[in-house]
C-alpha cells in the first residue's frame, strides 16, 4: 500500500474572507424584522437556511433588499410582532435555524400560521420548544406526529414563567429569548437539565444586546427578560470574535492572516 506523508504547514500568510454564520444570519434577520426602522446586515451567509428565512419574512410582509451577492441586506422592521393576513403556510425546507425561532416568534399576538418543511424536517423534534411556549400561553397544534413539525400556530404567547429542557439543543432557548422581549408580560425562563452549547447562547445574548435588549443571565440556569424591551434600530457589522480560536492557532505558528 502506498502512503503519502503530509508535513504540517509552518506558516500561513495571506488574506482570508470569512463567510457569515448560518445561525447568526438567521438570528439577525428575525431580530431586524421585529425591530423599528431600517437595519443593515452585512456579511450575511447565502445558504438554504437563510433563503428560507428570507422567504418566510417576505410572506409575512417584511420589506427588505438584498445585494447582488446576497451578503448585504437592508430590512425595514415591523416594529413589533409579525402578523399574517389570514391563514398562511410557510415552507421552511430543512432549515432548523428558521423553523425554531419562527415557531416561537409567530406565537406572539394572534396568527393562524402553519410551519412545515421537507420530510427530513418532519423527523426533527421540536417538542421541548412547544412545551415551553405552551407554558407561556401559546396555542400550538401538531398536524402530523406529536413533537414534530408541521405545526399550526395560533398566537397566545404572553410570557410569564416557562421552563425549557436545555440538554437537547440551545436553539430552543435561543428561540424563547428572541421572542420574550415582545411578550406583554415579563418572561422568566428556567433551564431544565444541563444547558448545551453555551457559546451559542452567548452569541444570542450579545446579538440581542446589539439590538438594545438586555437579558438577565442567572448562571445559565435562569434568564429574565423584561416585557416591552425595545428592539431598536442598529447597523449590524458581523463580529469576527467567532473565529478567534482559529486566529489564535495561527498566531501560535507565527502566521499572518487578515480576516
Amino acid at each position: 500500500m502506498e502512503s503519502l506523508t503530509l508535513q504540517p504547514i509552518a506558516r500561513v500568510d495571506g488574506t482570508i474572507n470569512l463567510p457569515g454564520s448560518k445561525s447568526v444570519s438567521n438570528r439577525a434577520l428575525l431580530l431586524a424584522a421585529l425591530a423599528h426602522g431600517k437595519t443593515v446586515l452585512t456579511n450575511l451567509l447565502d445558504s438554504d437556511d437563510v433563503r428560507h428565512m428570507l422567504n418566510a419574512l417576505a410572506a409575512l410582509g417584511v420589506s427588505y433588499t438584498l445585494s447582488a451577492d446576497r451578503t448585504r441586506c437592508e430590512i425595514i422592521g415591523n416594529g413589533g410582532p409579525l402578523h399574517a393576513e389570514g391563514a398562511l403556510e410557510l415552507f421552511l425546507g430543512n432549515a432548523g435555524t428558521a423553523m425554531r425561532p419562527l415557531a416561537a416568534a409567530l406565537c406572539l399576538g394572534s396568527n393562524d400560521i402553519v410551519l412545515t418543511g421537507e420530510p427530513r424536517m418532519k423527523e426533527r423534534p421540536i417538542g421541548h420548544l412547544v412545551d415551553a411556549l405552551r407554558l407561556g400561553g401559546a396555542k400550538i397544534t401538531y398536524l402530523e406526529q406529536e413533537n414534530y413539525p408541521p405545526l399550526r400556530l395560533q398566537g397566545g404567547f404572553t410570557g410569564g414563567n416557562v421552563e425549557v429542557d436545555g440538554s437537547v439543543s440551545s436553539q430552543f432557548l435561543t428561540a424563547l429569548l428572541m421572542t420574550a422581549p415582545l411578550a406583554p408580560e415579563d418572561t422568566v425562563i428556567r433551564i431544565k437539565g444541563d444547558l448545551v452549547s453555551k457559546p451559542y447562547i452567548d452569541i444570542t445574548l450579545n446579538l440581542m444586546k446589539t439590538f438594545g435588549v438586555e437579558i438577565e443571565n442567572q448562571h445559565y440556569q435562569q434568564f429574565v427578560v423584561k416585557a416591552g424591551s425595545l428592539i431598536s434600530l442598529r447597523v449590524l457589522i458581523w463580529s469576527k470574535a467567532m473565529h478567534l480560536p482559529l486566529l489564535t492557532s495561527w498566531q501560535q505558528q507565527q502566521s499572518k492572516a487578515v480576516l
